[in-house]
């Protein structure tokens, strides 16, 4: 384990089971929220660590990890895990979203076993890779109380466009199969009553915004009917696949109201 103090804020470094965690948390014996971070695909946890630093200072327990195959869990052969020549494995990325979602299990399992963690009130945010990986673990995970996706969907078969992806035979239908299995979209009925923030992008071609707005608006009409303002859809004007300020903004404001 690896310590450092700023001020009265302590930044750890650890393995939880083979996971890479990077965390932040003032050390005051008081239990606090836990906020888990997932970052975007080829990223690593360190990219998360001004919003670490920003989660603790708000009094909020604050832990990222490694994505499967990312970061200090990257294998020697990652690009030709993930990539066929110049294509992306589009199904490989989602059977490391897949694995990502299992380990959040995990995690919770190990960080309430803190003094400093109170687990009625566990929060999960995550960009991209990481959203998908969000919206995944909501599934699974019921002792997630609140959830922020960002630039992300809940559909695991859109193609990204833009981005040249394996249109093999055989990729397709990996892609297919993982799809059908375990796209969050499937499992409408599992996400209430946690609130729920979306944020995407209206230019974001890594997704389709439409599909993600008919999911909102699926949940909103159905599951949430009763209790909308646990639900919350903010599309981006002019915004692609970023992650801007204002959505970071969002994201402390939604936990704030909710953890």
């Amino acid at each position: 384990m690896n310590t450092s103090a700023q001020d009265d804020l302590m930044l750890t470094k650890e393995m939880v089971g083979g996971i890479p965690i990077l965390e932040c948390y003032k050390r005051d014996g008081r239990r606090k929220p836990l906020v888990i971070l997932s970052h975007g695909f080829t990223e690593n946890k360190e990219r998360w660590t001004p919003q670490l630093n920003s989660l603790a200072e708000h009094g909020y327990y604050a832990a990222a990890l490694d994505n499967h195959n990312h970061g200090e869990r990257k294998e020697p052969d990652f690009a030709s895990q993930v990539f066929s020549g110049s294509k992306l494995k589009l199904h490989e990325v989602r059977r490391l979203i897949k694995e990502t979602a299992e380990d959040i299990s995990r995690l919770i399992d190990h960080f309430t076993r803190s003094e400093e963690v109170d687990q009625d009130r566990i929060g999960m945010a995550g960009v991209s890779m990481g959203g998908f990986t969000t919206f995944r673990a909501l599934v699974i995970e019921k002792r997630i109380k609140a959830a922020a996706p960002v630039i992300s969907s809940p559909y695991w078969d859109d193609i990204p466009q833009g981005v040249p992806v394996a249109d093999d035979a055989e990729s397709q239908q990996t892609l297919a199969s993982i799809s059908h299995a375990y796209s969050p979209a499937l499992f409408p009925e599992l996400f209430f009553p946690r609130p729920l923030l979306i944020q995407i992008g209206d230019q974001d071609g890594h997704y389709v915004p439409d599909r993600v707005k008919q999911f909102y608006e699926q949940l909103k009409s159905g599951y949430y009917k009763e209790e909308p303002q646990r639900l919350k859809l903010i599309c981006h004007e002019g915004v692609g696949h970023e992650f801007t300020p204002a959505m970071w903004a969002n994201v402390m404001d939604w936990f704030k109201k909710y953890l």
